[in-house]
């Protein structure tokens, strides 16, 4: 008894002594809380003389920035109402920075081309694709290691290898244009979801020629095409709506011991939280189909039977995994990662394609006189052949005018977010007001400031496309006129120059 009374004093002297450390961390987190809120409130913000939307909530302006409902109403007018650099005003009770909402051409191109390493890309950005992802894939990782996967990967993706599936690209183009006649001429009242069509098309386009497989996409009792589909058309939406848990996504992905997380990631789906839970489910059922590809693709290329399968090997996933088994081993990706990558492409060709497809029919349609003109250039080009060669079928003007102005006024992708790692001036195209009051070309973005680049605000600015930024007109990429696309030559940067 005497041994008992002993332990127990012992038990509750150091439940006690617990008890004053946790009472202690509690009091020092409570306190710093209390001084970086009344910091906030007594502390001027370092834009506090740059426009911006007004701050409808202490939820700042992440409500706005993510709702599904926000193109319209948030993204397309900011250039109108606020200029090319507008201030986002922070929320969470001064818990939340300021950010900068950028859309002017000179300081884009500081941020994403001249001073990059300045400007990375976001930890919400890089976490919730991890989770999403199941791994590093090549848009969750940084620094060296995204070197690494860029260097393994760049080979893979040029217009070369993309122009040996032309064919497949054909072939289920007209698997798309009758199974399309069929769903009008079956229809008792005319009306198809196009929709519906072209996401089906997209996602066999990219299942194919990115991983190699078919999910029978035009087949509607396909249930593996349901199944990955309504995953894939998930996870985007789901993530805009559970934007509070996106800053600590990166450090649960980093979260030991692994059972721990994996227990806590389980019971999401206990959670009273509907959009985490779908979100939850979304990332769960994409993983085991592309790990599942990727065991079976390896499976070949070390039996040397690769060239029997659905696309004899020419998809991106199998040149990937080919090219990386012939790397160094230093240089070498995990097979986490490349499952992780083939999950990526997926993903991110998919819901873009199916977009802009989507758009693009939907602008044409509206246009007879387009219509023909599209058709005259494709036939003359064509000359009595059935089908044009990559090169051939890229270099029509026309066609390729109607593209990127279909992708400039409905950019797949709304904007992307960028940290600030250091103190950094960038040089404005536009002028904006000082804290003095006077016109300034240039602006100190302060280290840890968050960044959001308006992708599609850039795109509908009167400023640099002129007045008639709201028109669909090809012409802006034809030829000469290419020059003369922008206000003053202003130039965006990107792939597509101007976009």
């Amino acid at each position: 008894m005497e041994f008992a009374s002993q332990y127990l004093d012992h038990a509750l002297l150091q439940f006690a002594n617990t008890s004053a450390t946790l009472k202690t961390g509690l009091a020092l987190i409570l306190t710093w809380i209390i001084v970086d809120i009344t910091r906030s409130f007594f502390q001027r913000s370092p834009y506090a003389h740059l426009p911006g939307p007004p701050k409808t909530s202490q939820l700042g302006y992440l409500p706005e920035l993510h709702s599904e409902e926000s193109l319209f109403d948030f993204h397309y007018p900011m250039t109108e109402k606020y200029g090319h650099v507008a201030r986002l005003q922070g929320g969470f009770f001064g818990l939340q920075r300021d950010a900068l909402y950028v859309t002017d051409p000179l300081a884009l191109n500081s941020i994403l081309v001249r001073n990059q390493q300045n400007f990375p890309e976001s930890i919400e950005f890089s976490g919730l694709f991890g989770v999403i992802h199941h791994g590093n894939s090549l848009a969750s990782v940084w620094g060296e290691h995204h070197k690494k996967q860029r260097k393994m990967m760049n080979p893979v993706f040029t217009a070369a290898f993309v122009s040996k599936l032309t064919p497949m690209f054909y072939k289920i183009a007209y698997q798309s244009r009758d199974t399309l006649a069929k769903a009008v001429r079956n229809s008792s009242d005319g009306v198809v979801d196009v929709l519906d069509h072209l996401t089906r098309t997209a996602l066999e386009l990219i299942s194919q020629g990115g991983l190699g497989h078919s999910f029978n996409s035009f087949d509607h009792n396909s249930k593996e095409f349901n199944e990955f589909h309504e995953a894939l058309k998930t996870v985007l939406p789901m993530s805009g709506r559970i934007f509070f848990v996106l800053p600590y996504l990166e450090s649960w992905r980093k979260l030991k011991p692994d059972w721990l997380r994996k227990f806590f990631s389980n019971a999401v789906y206990y959670f009273p939280w509907p959009s985490l839970r779908k979100f939850k489910w979304g990332c769960d059922t994409m993983h085991p189909v592309c790990k599942k590809l990727f065991i079976e693709k390896k499976k070949m290329l070390e039996e040397g039977t690769i060239e029997s399968s659905a696309m004899g090997g020419k998809d991106l996933a199998t040149l990937l995994m080919w090219a990386n088994s012939q790397a160094e081993e230093e240089d070498r990706m995990s097979d986490e990662d490349v499952v992780a990558n083939m999950s990526s492409i997926v993903l991110g060709g998919q819901e873009t394609t199916s977009g802009a497809l989507t758009r693009l029919l939907c602008l044409i349609v509206k246009d007879l006189d387009l219509q023909q003109r599209l058709r005259n250039e494709i036939n003359e080009a064509k000359n009595g052949s059935q089908e044009l060669p990559y090169a051939e079928l890229n270099a029509l003007p026309l066609l390729d005018g109607v593209c990127r102005e279909a992708l400039r006024l409905f950019s797949p992708v709304t904007f992307v977010w960028r940290d600030t790692t250091e103190d950094c001036v960038v040089p404005l195209q536009f002028p904006i007001p000082g804290p003095d009051g006077h016109e300034v070309k240039e602006l100190l973005i302060s280290k840890g400031t968050p960044v959001y680049v308006g992708l599609s605000a850039s795109n509908r600015s009167r400023a640099i496309w002129g007045d008639d930024v709201n028109e669909l007109k090809p012409e802006r990429w034809m030829g000469k006129a290419i020059l003369e696309s922008t206000e003053n030559g202003v130039k965006m940067p990107g792939i597509f120059s101007n976009m």
